[in-house]
């Protein structure tokens, strides 16, 4: 299932008992909540965020991924970022 919200999206699929979120576009204060609201319906599965196909995050999208990580966390819940370092690194130098 894709979740679009104007310039972000999220497609949320179900393996190996966890959720995988594949975020595209900006991750922002308007998209935030988008995210959270996906997170939340993972529940009470562990959550994977693949962040490959980001283009961009801000301090507000960060803000948003440490909310969903307590949201996870609240049902005793893993969120792990695939696809992580290299893309962190690549969204910081923009």
């Amino acid at each position: 299932m894709r979740v679009p919200f104007e310039d972000f999206s999220v497609l949320i699929e179900e393996s190996n008992g966890a959720v995988h979120l594949t975020l595209g576009g900006w991750l922002d204060a308007e998209a935030a909540p988008t995210l959270l609201a996906a997170v939340t319906r993972a529940r009470p599965r562990d959550v994977i965020l693949d962040i490959h196909s980001l283009e961009s995050i801000d301090g507000a999208g960060w803000l948003g991924v440490i909310a969903c990580e307590h949201r996870v966390a609240s049902w005793d819940g893993r969120l792990r970022i695939d696809n992580g370092i290299r893309k962190i690194l690549d969204l910081a130098s923009c």
